[in-house]
């Protein structure tokens, strides 16, 4: 029950972040186990939409498995919606990652070390601001 509780945690401070950048952000009941493909939460506003699958998670290596990031590529591409997993590390915070930025073998797998170079900023995601190329 902990890590259940430790990731609706992580869900309901993402749905606080992106309310205060001016987007309406939603759990969705029982993602993860309905027999339809659900993503963790959907936002919307000024003329955009992202879905989310939302990982809490210590660890080098954060892994999803192929059903899960075949669900939220389906939801994505049957909305519109642009699809990110957000991984919340302890310490470090929020990182939103592309669905393509994952290693594919059984499951889909990327590194925190990957995923601090690829992962993008929630204010950057949402569009407030620029990411500078290096």
């Amino acid at each position: 029950m902990a890590h259940y509780n430790k990731g609706a945690s992580a869900e309901r401070e993402l749905i606080k972040l992106l309310w205060n950048l001016g987007f309406v952000a939603a759990r969705v009941a029982g993602s993860g186990k309905n027999a339809l493909p659900m993503p963790d939460l959907i936002a919307l506003g000024k003329g955009k939409s992202f879905i989310f699958e939302c990982k809490a998670w210590r660890g080098n290596y954060l892994n999803i498995s192929a059903e899960q990031m075949a669900e939220l590529q389906k939801w994505g591409e049957v909305s519109g919606a642009q699809a990110f997993i957000g991984w919340k590390y302890p310490n470090k915070g929020w990182f939103f990652v592309k669905p393509e930025h994952f290693r594919k073998s059984k499951h889909y797998n990327i590194s925190i070390a990957t995923t601090m170079k690829v992962g993008i900023p929630l204010e950057v995601v949402v569009g407030e601001q620029r990411q500078l190329k290096v």
